[in-house]
Parts: structure tokens; sequence; C-alpha cells
């Protein structure tokens, strides 16, 4: 029995891909908030169908990070879980700073997008505990810090610190990563 392929379908499944795809080019371009129209135009599509798919942005965040969320968990979920303390710390760093590096564009349009967006606060709010999760998972010796060492942990951890490095103090990605490895070794060991 032969099944009938619906063009319609097919044409709108393609055209919501066009549309995500637009979105993550523009970041990549450094356009962290775009318009509906610049989407529009780099998918090659008209305004209404962008709208047609997508109602409102909110929608549209929302559809994006159901489709980048398997690839950026991938990242975050490569951190080692066995070994001695300095291999799991090494690679913890290593997987962060891997990590950052290849999102960096996602992550800087999140955050222009935390104040207007309630799907990309909600998300990053998620993101943030289970990335600390994840680190005491791998890491449960930070568990037996004071609360003041544990949120350092976290701060040292995190992308802004990162991008705090990387960018504004221009270091490469290696000395970000010492950097990072050696504040962590100061407060774990």
């Amino acid at each position: 029995m032969e099944v009938k392929v619906d063009g319609r379908a097919l044409r709108s499944v393609r055209s919501r891909q066009q549309i995500i795809d637009a979105m993550l080019a523009l970041m990549e371009r450094e356009i962290y908030i775009p318009t509906a129209q610049q989407v529009a135009d780099e998918a090659g599509i008209s305004i209404r169908t962008v709208f047609r798919h997508f109602t409102e942005m909110e929608l549209l965040y929302a559809e994006l990070n159901s489709q980048v969320r398997p690839v950026y968990e991938a990242l975050f979920n490569k951190m080692p879980m066995e070994g001695s303390l300095e291999e799991r710390l090494t690679g913890s760093v290593r997987c962060r700073m891997e990590a950052f590096s290849q999102l960096i564009h996602l992550q800087r349009a999140t955050w222009s997008l935390l104040w207007r967006s309630k799907v990309i606060s909600d998300v990053y709010e998620s993101n943030v505990r289970k990335m600390r999760k994840n680190l005491e998972k791998c890491l449960p010796e930070i568990l037996q810090l004071p609360a003041d060492k544990r949120e350092a942990v976290d701060a040292i951890m995190s992308f802004e610190f990162y991008e705090r490095l990387s960018r504004h103090q221009k270091l490469s990605d290696q000395a970000c990563g010492k950097i990072v490895e050696g504040l962590l070794k100061d407060l774990l060991t």
C-alpha cells in the first residue's frame, strides 16, 4: 500500500526548520535579538510565513531551545564521573571550556533575551541548576565545602566567568581553562 505524502505538510515542516536555521545563523553573526523580519529575510521566506508558524517570538524561542537542547546537554554531559580528584577536576574544566566556546553565540543571545523572554529566562535558570548538579556529581567533594566556597566554585565554573576571561580580558581558551582549574584546585584541596 502506497502512503500519500501531503506536500503542504512537508513544506510546513521545511519552513519551520528554515526559520530555526535562520535564527541560529543570525546569532552566529552576533545578531542576538533578531526581529521577525530579519529572520524571514535570512530564511528567504515572507514575514507572514514566520508568523504563521510562530505567532509570537516566545514560541520561536521555545522551538529553538527544544532543537538545540540535545546539543548543549550532550556537551555538558561529557564531564568525567570517575578517576582521581585531579583527573575529574581537569576533565570537568576542559568539558566546560569546550562547551562554552562552542555555545558562545547561543549563550550571548540568551543573555540578550533574558529580560524580555520568560521562555529564555526559565530555560536559563533551569540550565544553571542542572549544570550545578552535574558539577556536584562529577566533583562530590564540592558538597563538603562551606557554603561560600560552594558558591565560589559555581561562579568560577560559570559561563559568565568564562566570558569575562575570554572576551573582556582577551585570554585564550587554554588560558581561561588554566585559571579556572587553578582556582578550583585552590578551593578543593
